[in-house]
């Protein structure tokens, strides 16, 4: 998969780049393919069930920070005003996020809403620069490798820094160590679903079709290999004991289009994705990861409330970062940039349309032990799920 260089509507969602080959040779054939220039990007203006049951220190993005959660309100409450900082460390020039999977990804969503505040709060242009490949390493690889001065950023989220770190072993950099993150925007759970009118309608339904004698395996979509909705599922198999049987496809927008055909018969998919199609009623949601319910899908249960607290920790989350040697001077510099931006109330509620769910800022050293911890929780989803790029 090469570059996406021109604008696109922000709608459906693209796909998630996974393969059979190895994750060293898979990125070094996408690097080959991508010009040293950035693309035509569009510019925001200058306006087993042990895995399950680990629990996550109190620094989980769910979990509460108690003594800093009115920080995003307060600044918001500033009034919307340019940012000038007393001491600007930031240079001048066009600030890049590079979003390592497709035009209309979940990802790509939430980099779009934020780019214009960013811009207009820094006074610089700010553009989107999509790079999907190799399964988001190659666009996170570019920001790795780009010079450590805050105008090359990474829209990352649990998928590309802590499942992938766990899922690629043989790439020439460690999303974890290399990367440093400067925020988390938002997080969105996955909604278990399956095709409208199908006989089934509850989560219980679904595991009484898996367990009905002469029943063969239950056949799953996902994005490919160790994304977090193939990682959802392995969980609910292990958790309710079903034979399960998991069919990649090239992307999320794939996998659900297979669903829908009738080619599999249930899967996990990010709720900004699809709930057009569940309230639409071409697809049922039978329930939502995450420890609270959906603002998109009224009604439809957490799977925590259906008796799998598991699924509690299993929210996609989405940050921007930059470079692990960006000067602690930039560093704080874009946090309170981000910090001001998300306390926004205009933006706050369109990321509420959008399915995102707003999560509290955070300390430097409370971000970097979120991503130690989210490394842990994934990587033993990972090995028991037994996925590999490897």
């Amino acid at each position: 998969m090469g570059c996406i260089g021109m604008a696109v509507p922000v709608m459906g969602v693209m796909g998630i780049a996974s393969s059979s080959i190895t994750s060293e040779r898979i990125f070094a054939e996408e690097s080959s393919r991508v010009e040293p220039s950035r693309t035509d990007a569009v510019d925001a203006g200058p306006t087993n069930p042990q895995c399950a049951t680990q629990q996550l220190p109190e620094i989980s993005m769910l979990a509460p920070y108690k003594h800093i959660m009115r920080r995003r309100a307060l600044l918001g409450a500033a009034g919307a005003a340019g940012f000038i900082p007393a001491s600007r460390a930031l240079p001048a020039g066009t600030v890049t996020i590079v979003v390592p999977y497709g035009a209309g990804s979940t990802n790509d969503i939430i980099a779009r809403l934020v780019a214009p505040e960013l811009s207009a709060l820094l006074g610089q242009s700010v553009v989107i620069d999509n790079r999907p490949g190799a399964g988001g390493t190659l666009g996170i690889g570019q920001v790795v490798r780009a010079r450590p001065d805050g105008l090359t950023l990474a829209l990352v989220s649990a998928s590309s820094i802590p499942i992938n770190k766990a899922l690629y072993r043989n790439i020439p950099f460690d999303p974890a160590r290399d990367l440093t993150l400067l925020t988390i925007a938002g997080s969105t759970p996955n909604a278990l679903i399956v095709p409208a009118g199908g006989g089934i309608d509850s989560l219980a339904g679904l595991i009484a079709r898996a367990r009905q004698p002469g029943q063969p395996p239950l056949r799953h979509f996902s994005p490919g290999n160790g994304t977090s909705q193939h990682l959802s599922c392995a969980q609910l198999a292990m958790l309710t004991g079903i034979a399960v049987e998991n069919v990649p496809y090239r992307g999320p927008a794939e996998g659900v289009t297979g669903l829908m055909a009738g080619e599999t018969q249930f899967g996990f998919a990010s709720v900004p994705s699809v709930a057009g199609l569940i309230r639409d009623g071409r697809l049922k949601a039978l329930g939502t990861t995450g420890p609270r319910p959906s603002t998109l899908l009224a009604g439809v249960p957490t799977l925590v409330s259906l008796g799998y607290p598991a699924f509690g920790d299993t929210d996609i989350w989405y940050g921007f970062a930059g470079q692990r040697e960006l000067p602690t001077e930039t560093q704080t510099q874009l946090r309170a940039a981000f910090d001001r931006v998300l306390a926004d109330a205009g933006l706050k509620e369109r990321l509420r349309r959008a399915g995102f769910d707003a999560v509290p800022p955070a300390t430097a050293a409370q971000l970097d032990a979120f991503v130690q911890a989210q490394v842990a929780f994934w990587a033993e989803l990972v090995r028991s799920s037994g996925a590999t790029m490897d």
